[in-house]
This record gives structure tokens, sequence and C-alpha cells, in this order.
């Protein structure tokens, strides 16, 4: 009578594993497709981003040596000036206070997709950088812009006065874009790195 029970309970074992193990091992074969699927579409978005900081990273490379350039003539234009009368808008290169006209769509984008916590703690360290410091470059340019704009008007404001601030401004403007420069040429080799891997 033992034995019999024995024999029917190994052979109700027997039973349902045969009808486990497949639906066992087809969940578990799904849960890996689709852990396989989500790290493919993550990669996928990985990349996508790191293409677009890489084109805004070159515009705002390009955009910063161009301003660099302008806010170079304009210092040394002032600083060889004979008559501290005349008007920055008799200069031919003249543009106005001019301030580098920065993209960070692509920044802003990765960070609200969630793709920046994937990123590299070095590439993520870089990026904060540079976009911190594009920030504090329109923010000074503001203040300038404010400053000037709050004086016009004043009698003791001369022309004088606005040669002295404006030169101070091309001054503030180098400095802070200089080192820009060099931190986005550190961040495009960076992000050059990270996309060939």
């Amino acid at each position: 009578v033992m034995n019999e029970r024995m024999k029917k309970l190994r052979k109700i074992l027997y039973e349902t594993l045969v009808l486990i193990l497949p639906v066992m091992l087809g969940v578990y074969l799904g849960l890996l497709a689709n852990n396989w699927n989500n790290q493919k579409e993550e990669n996928k978005q990985t990349e996508k981003a790191l293409e677009n900081l890489s084109q805004e990273v070159k515009y705002n490379h390009i955009t910063t040596e161009e301003s660099l350039d302008y806010f170079k003539q304009l210092r040394d234009t002032i600083h060889m000036l004979d008559n501290r009368n005349t008007l920055p808008s008799s200069f031919s290169f003249w543009k106005g206070l001019n301030p580098p006209l920065f993209k960070n769509a692509s920044f802003r984008a990765t960070f609200l997709s969630g793709v920046m916590s994937k990123l590299d703690m070095d590439l993520l360290e870089k990026l904060t950088g540079v976009y911190e410091l594009q920030e504090d470059i329109e923010l000074q340019s503001n203040n300038y812009t404010q400053s000037i704009t709050n004086k016009i008007g004043e009698e003791t404001f001369t022309n004088e006065k606005f040669l002295i601030i404006l030169e101070n401004y091309a001054h503030d403007q180098i400095s802070a874009q200089e080192q820009l420069v060099k931190e986005l040429e550190n961040l495009k080799q960076t992000i050059h790195e990270k996309s060939e891997h």
C-alpha cells in the first residue's frame, strides 16, 4: 500500500513538473527578451542623446569662438582710441553688446527624458560644468546690459563712461569665453569617446 502511494505521488509530481517547467521556462525567456528589448531601447536613446549633445556642443563652440573674436576686437579698438568721445556705433564691426546665444535644448531634453542618469559620471560633470558656465556668461551679459540701460539718459553718463563699461564688459566676456572654449573642446572630446563605446 505504501509503495502504491509513493508511486502515485511520484507520478503526480512528475506530471506537475512536466506541466510547470515549460511555463516557468517560457516566463523566464519572456522576461529575458523584455529586458533585452528595454536595454536595446535605452542604448538607442542614449546614442541619440549623445549625438544631439555633440551637435549642440559643436554649435555652442563655434558661437563662442565667433563671440570671442568680436569681444577681442571690441576691447582692442576701445583700448587704442585716442578720442574717448567716439561712439561705439561708429566701429565698422559694431554689433552691440552681442552676447553669444547658446543652444541648450538637447541638454534639457536629455535631462527631462531621464537619459542623463544613464550617462557616465565624467561626462555628466563636464556637461554640467559647460552649461553652467554658459548660463554664467549669459547672466554676466544681462547684468552689463541692465547696468548700461539703467544709466542711459543720465547726464553724468558720458560716452567716455560708456566706453569704460564696454571695455570692462569685453574683458569679462573674453575671460569667461576663453575658459568656455577650453571646456567645450574637452567636452567634445569626451562625448566623442563615449559615442564610440
